[in-house]
This record gives C-alpha cells, sequence and structure tokens, in this order.
C-alpha cells in the first residue's frame, strides 16, 4: 500500500418483522448501542462485535479508520423514519468532514425495514455510493438472515453474511469484509457473484450446526480454506417481512469472474434443493405438555415458542402456553416471559410476597390469544440488567426493563418492558427461574437457544403457536409477497437463476 487507505465506518443494525405493530425511534437503538466518533470506536472495539472486525481488519492492513456512527437496535416492528434521516444527516457529516477518504465499511442486519422504504439497508447503501461516489470502495456485513436486494448489490463492492446460526461469527463477519475491503483497495481483484432465489424458509427450522444446512456452510468453507474461493455467504432470508422485494441470496467472492459465478451457482443449487429440510416438525401446545407431565419424559421439556420469538421481532407478549395450562389444571411447574409493562408497574405497586389479581399478555400482537387474567403472587422485582451466558453473545448487557416474577399456581412468569436476548437462559436463570428445576421451559426464540439449552434440556419440542414469528409461515395474513414464491406458489421445475456480477 502507497499511501494509508483512510476508511469511514458506520452501523444500522436492527431486524424488522412487520407483523409486528410496535414502531421503534432511536430510543430503541440507545437502549443498546448508539455512540459516534472515536466513542463509538472506544466502545466497538471492546465487543465481539463486526464493527470491531472492521477496526482490527483494517489497522492490520495498514489503513486508518474513521469511526462515524453506530446504530445498533435489537429487533422489533418498523423504525421510525426519524432514525434513517439521523443515519444519513450524521453521515453527511462525516463525510464532509474527512475529507480525502478512500472508503466506507457499513456494518448492517439486512432485514431492515422503517416506515417508508421496505429496503432500508439496500437504500441506505445507495445514499452512501450518491454521496461518495463510483470511486470509493463499500464493503458491508450483513447477518444471516438478511434480505440482500439488488439494489444492495449494484452499490456495494462487498457483502459478507455470517456463517453461523445460531449466531457467533459477528467479529469475524466485520473482519471479512473489511478484510476483503481492503485488499480491493490494494488493487487487488475481488469479484463477487450472487444468486436471488424466490424462497423463504422459518429460522426454527435450520441450524449451521446440522444438516441439511450445516453441510451447505461446511462446503462454502471448504471452497476458502482451499483457495478456490475467497469468501462465500447464504442469507437465508429472515421470512417476516411482507415486502415486495425479498429472498434468499447465495454470494460467492473469488479473484475471477468465472470462479465466482460457478461457485454461487453450485451454492444456490446445493441450497435451494435442500429447501424441504429447513422446516420443523411442529407439535401442538398440548402435545407439548402431555410430554411434561408425563413421569417417564425426562425434564425440563422445552417448548419452542418461536412464533413470540423477540430475536426474530415478535413482541414478546404471548400468554398462549400458560392459557393452555391453567385451562388444564397441569400440575406441571412451568416458567416463561412475557413483555407487560402494565404487569410490571402492577407488581411492583403490590409487592414481593403479596398476591392480586394480574392481567398480563396479549397487550401488543393482533389476534394473539388472552390475556391471562388470574391471582398471581409476587416473587420478586428486578430492574431488568443481566449479562448472556452464551456462548452466542456471552458476556453481553441486556436490559429488558423493569421486570417482576410473578407465581400463578406452578407457572413462573417473569413479565418485564422490552425483552431481549431472548435465547439466552439468562432471561430465566437471572430472575430466579432457573430451568433445570422445571418441567417445563417456555423459550421464545428460533435457534440462539441450541446450544446453551442442549447442554441440559430433557427434549426440546418445537411447537405450533400464533405470534408475529410463527415458524408455520401459512398463520401469516400476507399482502405484499412476490407471485411465484416458496413455499407459497413457486411454479413446479423452477430452477435457481445463473449467477451474475452486478457491480465490476
Amino acid at each position: 500500500m502507497n499511501a494509508k487507505k483512510r476508511v469511514l465506518v458506520c452501523e444500522f443494525h436492527q431486524e424488522t418483522n412487520t407483523f409486528n405493530p410496535v414502531t421503534g425511534g432511536v430510543e430503541l437503538f440507545r437502549a443498546v448501542r448508539y455512540a459516534e466518533g472515536q466513542k463509538a470506536y472506544a466502545l466497538c472495539k471492546n465487543l465481539p462485535c463486526a464493527f470491531h472486525g472492521m477496526i482490527d481488519a483494517i489497522e492490520e492492513a495498514g489503513g486508518e479508520v474513521i469511526p462515524t456512527i453506530s446504530l445498533y437496535g435489537g429487533s422489533w416492528g418498523l423504525v421510525k423514519d426519524s432514525v434513517t434521516e439521523l443515519l444519513y444527516d450524521r453521515m453527511r457529516h462525516y463525510v464532509a468532514e474527512a475529507g480525502e477518504f478512500d472508503a466506507v465499511f457499513a456494518s448492517l442486519h439486512g432485514a431492515t425495514c422503517t416506515e417508508s422504504e421496505e429496503d432500508a439497508c439496500g437504500a441506505f447503501l445507495a445514499f452512501l455510493r450518491e454521496l461518495t461516489g463510483e470511486d470509493k470502495i463499500i464493503a458491508a456485513s450483513y447477518d444471516l438472515h438478511a434480505n440482500i436486494t439488488e439494489k444492495s448489490l449494484h452499490c456495494a463492492d462487498v457483502i459478507c453474511g455470517y456463517q453461523s446460526y445460531p449466531h457467533v461469527d459477528f467479529y469475524e463477519t466485520g473482519y471479512r469484509a473489511a478484510s476483503l475491503g481492503m485488499r480491493k483497495l490494494m488493487g487487488k481483484p475481488v469479484k463477487l457473484a450472487a444468486v436471488i432465489i424466490p424462497m423463504m424458509t422459518p429460522p426454527a427450522g435450520y441450524t449451521s450446526l446440522e444438516e441439511p444446512f450445516k453441510s451447505i456452510i461446511d462446503y462454502g468453507k471448504s471452497l476458502v480454506a482451499g483457495g478456490t474461493l475467497l469468501d462465500f455467504s447464504v442469507f437465508n432470508v429472515q421470512p417476516w417481512l411482507d415486502i415486495g422485494t425479498i429472498g434468499c441470496t447465495i454470494t460467492a467472492v473469488a479473484e475471477d469472474e468465472a470462479s465466482a459465478c460457478h461457485y454461487a451457482d453450485e451454492l444456490s443449487k446445493r441450497f435451494f434443493d435442500n429447501r424441504d429440510g429447513y422446516w420443523p416438525d411442529l407439535m401442538s401446545v398440548d402435545e407439548v405438555i402431555d410430554r411434561a407431565e408425563d413421569p417417564a419424559s425426562a425434564k425440563p421439556v422445552i417448548l419452542v415458542d418461536s412464533a413470540d420469538s423477540p430475536n426474530g421481532g415478535a413482541v414478546g407478549d404471548s400468554v398462549f402456553v400458560a392459557l393452555r395450562l391453567l385451562a388444564r389444571g397441569s400440575k406441571v411447574t412451568a416458567g416463561m416471559f412475557v413483555k407487560d409493562p402494565e404487569a410490571v408497574k402492577k407488581a411492583f405497586e403490590v409487592g414481593v410476597g403479596n398476591t392480586a389479581v394480574f392481567t398480563v399478555g396479549a397487550g401488543y400482537t393482533p389476534g394473539m390469544p388472552g390475556p391471562l387474567v388470574a391471582q398471581g403472587r409476587v416473587r420478586s422485582l428486578h430492574d431488568g440488567s443481566y449479562l448472556q451466558e452464551g456462548p452466542a453473545g456471552k458476556g453481553f448487557p441486556c436490559h429488558i426493563g423493569l421486570s417482576a416474577v410473578i407465581r400463578f399456581g406452578n407457572i413462573d412468569v417473569m413479565v418485564c418492558e422490552k425483552p431481549t436476548g431472548s435465547g439466552d437462559p439468562q432471561i430465566l436463570r437471572h430472575f430466579g427461574i432457573e430451568p433445570k428445576v422445571n418441567d417445563l421451559i417456555v423459550v421464545k426464540a428460533n435457534t440462539s437457544f441450541r446450544v446453551p439449552y442442549s447442554a441440559f434440556a430433557g427434549e426440546i419440542c418445537a411447537a405450533d403457536t400464533p405470534g408475529a414469528g410463527a415458524s408455520n409461515l401459512k398463520r401469516m395474513d400476507w399482502k405484499n409477497l412476490p407471485k411465484n414464491f416458496y413455499p407459497f406458489d413457486l411454479e413446479e421445475g423452477y430452477t435457481p437463476e445463473a449467477a451474475t456480477i452486478r457491480r465490476p
């Protein structure tokens, strides 16, 4: 490198669920991470995140990092337009302030929709491209569940996604994207080919730890390890986006166009051919309760309520399982969490050890059964702060707002203001609901829970439950999906289109 390359680094990370009616502004980003300039650099440098990976890759290649803005949120409904107005305004400021620079590297989620833009990350890349010009290198890291659109592919020189699910390679993905960006800045060939497939599958049905998805990821990694490819990504899109431009995208990066296109085609064929294997075997809630009530079954039985997973953008307000337990008069001990700020407020008024009639749950998601109305005893009150035990996000701080554990018969319900980190056992364990000593635990997550819970679960049962993140995609009221789309109306005999390189 003849001169030190100057690279702006930014972040815009939020996972949208368009079936979640709760919109969010900058305050929901502040609750997780909002920082600018050197404060963003110092904060992210101490976290195992993509922003950190980008910093290290740039500096190791002899470049200079120009930190700009980090907006990192969780999962909810639409992002308010005021957030992207802030993001665009701050990036204009940092670009103007930087003077001469060579590239912009962005940590994005990719499944982000705002009040007025269904492809918020693609629009942001288009904004960066117009702002910085065609000669600047733009590299972006994404979540595995990103919706990678034609707009993104035409605007970014480099696109890299997580290669693990449950996600544990946040840092590594940022590092990969930035390393390829720096490689291109040094004049070395970086050719990115992509295939977009009109399909979606529920995240509860696959993992990079098990077949058939594991073999796709392992094959891509073997191509990189053997020097055939520089990189690859399989974007199995987050499905709860009722939008007109959506699909799964497979990318391959090589030194030459022919290799990039060939292996993008091969990976996409393997991915598409296995499409029917990415679905969970769903049980009814009563069937799972039957397992928990059976003295011969190993405990705890984990009821996976992925439909109400805050990690997937659902609200977390379902009490459906609790309603079934009470209706059956079940004697099993059970634990779960529910988003309900009003129930939290009442628990603080009632006080620890006291009882009252509480109304809990079903306060946000349209059509959600409930609420639960019953007498409960307040077991404990909390400020809602805890650290994840991992391995995914180990040590990551979570703040779920004021929280209370209320016992209804044999059921412990942790009510909270804003659940997050829902696949980590600490969202229950930290607040006194120990999963190991219960017969039934309701886990509101898709796949992030599998590693920690598999260490002690007697049985893991995916349930067919209602909610904004239902694994049974036929439950959802789709209005905007494109035609000829899997698993709904894809034409028989469909084959993925040939890979192409959108940006030379």
